[in-house]
């Protein structure tokens, strides 16, 4: 993440809390939405671990599987068609890869150049089987 500038977007999983801490969110802001209480940005709409914030480019966590992949593709698609020197970065995990939405992600942002850095967490603890 270190690499990336502060203003590249950010599609992550369950696993990235550290990615949205490293650009400067708030633990207390963290807590607020684990709790669901009124310091909560979603102000207690959303389900806990389900962070978000414009702010620092860190689009909010879907709870299905790999649903991130083609928004993050079609965000870096974007960013090359604005000619903007930005990049989007897709965190998901090995089970990911087995779900429907992967391989059309993989294939859209490779056949259209999309500035999308795709980043799998193989850590062998795969909800589904790929």
């Amino acid at each position: 993440i270190s690499a990336l500038k502060p203003d590249d977007m950010v599609y992550a999983q369950y696993r990235e809390a550290g990615v949205l801490l490293y650009r400067g969110y708030e633990i207390n802001k963290m807590i607020a939405q684990c709790m669901g209480t009124e310091e909560d940005d979603a102000k207690g709409r959303q389900m806990p671990i389900h962070y978000g914030s414009p702010e620092h480019h860190y689009q909010t966590i879907s709870s299905p599987l790999a649903t991130q992949l083609p928004q993050a593709a079609g965000a870096g698609y974007t960013m090359k068609l604005d000619n903007v020197d930005k990049v989007c970065i897709c965190y998901f995990g090995d089970g990911a890869a087995s779900e429907g939405d992967f391989h059309p992600a993989l294939n859209f942002a490779a056949t259209l150049g999309s500035r999308t850095i795709f980043f799998c967490r193989n850590n062998g603890y795969a909800i589904s089987t790929p």
